[in-house]
């Protein structure tokens, strides 16, 4: 069912469990708050036994970045839970015999302890997080759980386990289960999901949602739970952004740089749009790079448009995806970030806070109702669009890149001492010491 730990120093502080299906070596944004979670509290005394998905699973399925593994802190303990049950693993060569010459339907045969929990793809996950909690608490007794979602199957093993044996939980909302985040009402599946939202609402110790419109919507729907609901914002890593390589001033070339994952409701039109306006102005050599995945699937139908779309657009270039280790050295050859992203008062993003702990201009071109546009208010070189249009964009490339044109190294130091206020440690640092003194409770 899990694996041995593959690193562990012992340590004596309260024992608690992290359950988190996407850990290192995923490569997905979801990976860093609970890497950063577990790190902080193995730095300040806990121990730590973090239960995640097979490695296998990302290596060859959703996708890997090794790198992130040395960032787990040596006292930690892993356990890693199969994520595909062993008769529904997707790769035909690890199939056994008896599998490989039966041309049925396993998708359909596939043995699927499914409970009545309404979350798709990740159904059969839900059993085996909850028999590995179970196990651990049996092994090596845990005094508070601390689980994130999505999937939010995590979150009810966590409640499940520590109902039954008076562990406190956690819980950590890093989506939102119940609403929708870029329309601003309810999920499609909210009627389904909202007895087990109530329940985690109920037995939980706190919630944890990662940003105050988030926090309000619940707190609005669930006042009875409202002492419950605290928001952890996420922040920047430091070995992520290293603002000491950040040039002052442009070079030769100026770069325009968007990084990270282009999603599928990324503004792809609008940017592209914009930037060939600006582009044949410009009197300078410039280009705008696109930097990481085009999309969670590799090769997809999306991938392939947003790739096409690139490479038929002057002065643009996409250079895919980049390691943890690569991304520091990214951002310090860049003049120009390019904050890109669909989504209203509900959505920030993570990369809002590497942006600026960078000290470069920002062009947002991001809805004006975004949440992102409440983290950057107090950065000053932060150049918001007026509208999602491509008039409105072109105005707003134009000025970051004015801004890079122009500034010097008292603006980029400016933009620095703001952005130092966004890192992660200064999000977290408030709320794992509340964790701490509950696991000793």
């Amino acid at each position: 069912m899990w694996s041995a730990p593959w690193h562990h120093e012992r340590v004596t502080g309260p024992h608690i469990a992290v359950v988190s299906w996407g850990f290192p070596p995923f490569r997905g944004s979801g990976a860093f708050r609970p890497l950063a979670v577990a790190n902080a509290l193995a730095k300040v005394g806990a121990r730590v036994t973090v239960i995640a998905a097979d490695r296998e699973v990302f290596l060859i399925h959703y996708g890997a970045d090794t790198s992130l593994e040395q960032r787990i802190d040596a006292r930690i303990a892993m356990r890693y839970v199969p994520f595909y049950p062993e008769n529904a693993w997707p790769v035909i060569n690890d199939w056994g015999p008896e599998r490989a010459g039966d041309s049925s339907d396993h998708a359909k045969k596939r043995n699927r302890i499914v409970p009545a929990f309404p979350e798709k793809v990740y159904d059969t996950w839900l059993p085996r997080i909850d028999d590995a909690l179970r196990q651990l608490h049996h092994d090596d007794p845990v005094d508070l759980i601390w689980s994130t979602g999505s999937p939010y199957g995590d979150l009810e093993a966590a409640v499940n386990v520590g109902s039954d044996d008076a562990i406190p939980v956690v819980l950590d909302d890093r989506d939102s289960f119940l609403a929708d985040v870029f329309t601003g009402g309810e999920h499609k599946l909210f009627a389904a999901r909202r007895p087990f939202a109530e329940r985690w609402f109920r037995c939980a110790s706190q919630m944890w949602f990662v940003n105050p419109p988030i926090a309000d919507w619940h707190r609005d729907r669930f006042p009875q739970f409202a002492d419950r609901f605290q928001v952890v914002e996420n922040g920047w890593d430091p070995g992520t952004v290293d603002p000491s390589l950040i040039r002052a001033t442009p070079g030769d070339r100026l770069r325009v740089g968007y990084v990270g994952l282009v999603p599928t409701n990324f503004p792809m039109d609008v940017v592209l749009g914009a930037w060939q306006r600006v582009h044949a102005e410009l009197t300078h050599p410039a280009e705008l790079l696109f930097i990481g995945p085009l999309g969670y699937a590799t090769g997809s139908p999306a991938w392939q448009a947003a790739a096409a779309q690139i490479a038929a657009t002057n002065g643009v270039s996409w250079h895919g995806h980049l390691s943890r280790t690569e991304i520091a050295s990214a951002y310090a050859d860049l003049d120009v970030l390019l904050l890109a992203k669909e989504g209203g008062v509900m959505v920030t993003g993570g990369k809002t806070y590497e942006y600026g702990a960078t000290g470069l201009p920002i062009a947002g071109i991001v809805d004006p109702q975004s949440d992102a546009v409440r983290v950057l208010a107090g950065y000053p070189r932060f150049h918001l669009t007026s509208a999602m249009t491509i008039d409105a964009a072109a105005d707003t490339l134009r000025a970051a890149i004015s801004d890079s044109r122009s500034g010097d190294s008292t603006d980029l130091s400016a933009a620095q001492k703001f952005g130092a206020s966004l890192s992660r440690e200064a999000a977290l640092g408030p709320a794992l010491e509340q964790v701490m003194q509950l696991a000793a409770s």
